[in-house]
Formats: C-alpha cells, sequence, structure tokens
C-alpha cells in the first residue's frame, strides 16, 4: 500500500513515515519548497514530492496513484505568517489534498486528517469539563476556524464522493527533547501579551484581569530560563494534556488500518492533562533552569478525552509527562529513543 503523508518534516509527520515503512508501506511525503527540513525527510529514503499546499496541480501529482492520504500539513501561528497565509495552507490546501484524491488515478481506501482540539474552544476555566468528540466546536482563533472548516470539507467529500475521510484531533504533541523546553516565561508572555490581548480581541479570561495577567508576566520575564509553575491565584495549577509523538503516530496508525474510522473522528491525545505545576516540578529536578512560582490571576485547565479511540481503535496512549522527559533525557546523551528529532 502507498500512503501520501503531507506535512512530512513535521515531528509527527517524519516519524509516522518511519513507522510506516517498518510496517511494509510504500512511503511519499509531501514538503514546501526550501522547507529548511528537507535533508530530514530526505534522509527517510522516501519518495518526496516538493510542493506548496496552495499549489493545485503539485498536491494533484503528490496524491495521484495512493491508496492512502494522511493530511498533516498545516500553517501554525509562527513568526510573521499572516492569517491569508493560514487560510491558504490548512484551508485551500485541504481542499486540494481531497480534489487530489478524486482525481487520483487509484481508489483512495483512506483519506486522514490532522485536526486539532482547539476547535472546542479548550480555553477554559472549568476542571471539571472534559471534551468528548461531540462536544460544541467553537473556534476563537484562525488556526483552530481553519482546522474546523477543513473537518467539515472533509465531511462534505465524504457525502458527494463518497470518500472513507477519517478525522483526528491532536492536542500539543511533543517529541525528542522537546518535554525539556517547555513553560519558559517568553512563552507565556507570548500568550498573554500577544495572542490572548491583540488589539481588539476579546481576552477568553475576562478584560478585567488584563492588567494583572501582563504584571504577572512581567515579573516572570525578570527570570527569562525560569520553568514556570502556573497557578491561579487559589493555588489551583494550569493543565492540558500533552501527547507524545509515539503515541500520536501508533494512534495514526490505528486509525489508517481501521475499516471501523471511516467517518469519525477521535481525539488522539494523551493519557490525561497534566498538572503545569508537575512538569515544572520535573523540568527543574532535571535542569538547571529554576522553578519559578506564577500565579495568574485566572484558571486555565482543560482535560480531552480519549475514550473513543480506546474503544474503537484500541489505542492506549502510554508516555506520561515523566516517561517523556526521561526519554528527552537519553536523547540528549546519545541515546536513540526511536524518534525522529524535531
Amino acid at each position: 500500500m502507498k500512503v501520501l503523508i503531507t506535512g512530512i518534516s513535521g515531528r509527527v509527520g517524519a516519524n509516522l513515515a518511519v513507522q510506516l515503512m517498518k510496517k511494509g508501506y510504500e512511503t511519499r511525503g509531501v514538503i514546501f519548497p526550501g522547507d529548511p527540513k528537507t535533508e530530514k525527510v530526505q534522509k527517510l529514503g522516501i519518495e518526496v514530492f516538493e510542493a506548496d499546499m496552495q499549489d493545485a496541480e503539485g498536491i494533484y501529482r503528490a496524491c495521484d496513484g495512493c491508496d492512502a492520504i494522511v493530511h498533516l500539513a498545516a500553517q501554525m501561528k509562527q513568526g510573521n505568517s499572516t492569517v491569508q497565509r493560514m487560510f491558504e495552507i490548512n484551508a485551500l490546501g485541504t481542499l486540494n489534498v481531497l480534489e487530489g484524491a478524486v482525481r487520483s488515478s487509484r481508489k483512495v481506501q483512506s483519506i486522514l486528517m490532522a485536526g486539532t482540539d482547539q476547535a472546542y474552544h479548550p480555553f477554559l476555566s472549568d476542571r471539571s469539563i472534559t471534551l468528548y468528540e461531540d462536544h460544541p466546536q467553537r473556534p476563537i482563533d484562525i488556526y483552530a476556524l481553519t482546522k474546523l472548516m477543513s473537518e467539515q470539507m472533509f465531511y462534505t467529500y465524504q457525502r458527494e464522493f463518497n470518500l472513507p475521510i477519517k478525522i483526528m484531533r491532536f492536542g500539543s504533541v511533543i517529541a525528542g527533547d522537546e518535554p525539556l523546553e517547555l513553560f519558559y516565561p517568553a512563552w507565556l508572555d507570548a500568550y498573554v501579551n500577544q495572542d490572548w490581548t491583540l488589539p481588539g480581541r476579546v481576552p477568553w479570561f475576562g478584560a478585567d484581569k488584563v492588567e494583572a495577567a501582563k504584571a504577572a508576566v512581567a515579573e516572570a520575564l525578570k527570570t527569562p530560563n525560569g520553568v514556570c509553575a502556573i497557578t491561579d491565584e487559589e493555588g489551583n495549577s494550569w493543565g492540558l494534556p500533552f501527547t507524545d509523538v509515539r503515541d500520536t503516530v501508533d494512534g495514526i496508525i490505528r486509525v489508517l488500518e481501521s475499516k471501523d474510522a471511516v467517518g469519525q473522528a477521535f481525539n488522539l491525545v494523551g493519557p490525561a492533562a497534566t498538572p503545569f505545576v508537575t512538569v515544572a516540578k520535573l523540568i527543574a529536578a532535571n535542569t538547571d533552569r529554576p522553578y519559578l512560582e506564577v500565579k495568574m490571576p485566572f484558571l486555565w485547565w482543560f482535560n480531552v478525552s480519549n475514550a473513543k479511540a480506546r474503544s474503537i481503535l484500541g489505542y492506549q496512549p502510554k508516555y506520561t509527562y515523566e516517561d517523556m522527559l526521561q526519554s528527552a533525557l537519553a536523547m540528549r546523551r546519545g541515546e536513540d529513543i526511536g524518534v525522529v528529532p524535531v
């Protein structure tokens, strides 16, 4: 079986390609022209197509002759990327992949796409809420909106062309030594002073808390290499579900190989939400970064259920954050942890 992976140079795509080849799949990848990670992909020994996701003809050629397509390519909020570019890559790119599947000279057996838990509007302060696949999707930023649009395109092409579509919703996927590199004050600064409080934007946590939040960030920035143990004013830890790339890849392959996954959406996330305080303690104990308590005027905590994937696919995410951190340390020692570096 020949499988096309868009976004193959990313943390998920490259690791998926390796595991698919181990299972005997013939693998093809799409990278955009000038991708700085091109050499990494070429070393995998797979067939590579260069095409921008908005290049319809280029994507059609990449899709042609493939038995399955795993659409991972996406533009997230990075650097100077514009909302227009995000729309072109995420929404128009998805349309081109779907058209490529329809036009292919070989009947596509499965076509998968990577959605996001952000489409649920996971910016929550209620620790009792768990997000299931049928939770209303109400994105509050352009990235999540383009992902939701892509999901709807997939469902439309299933209805119109009977495409065997399968949808995966990822959370915060981390790989390699990334578990050691989280929660710098600059990360919190980017959220509070940029993403969440852009001019004219409605802060999800309440406009009345903006100044106190900015003050807390300013204080944290005085220790630039600190690892932020973030809580609300009552000491409740922030938290969200982190997912090891090895669990993500295992989940994707299960979706790919399951006939019961057709027409379904699955949350492919880690075992459970992890408190930021727990993460901060682990990182501080295993690096030279100082532990830094940061009290914010609001709580950010959400959990995403993987029960459906467990029940239908047999998905069993096994890597806790401590497991990820130990793997990261092993990688820095030069040991092979079975992960393609980011």
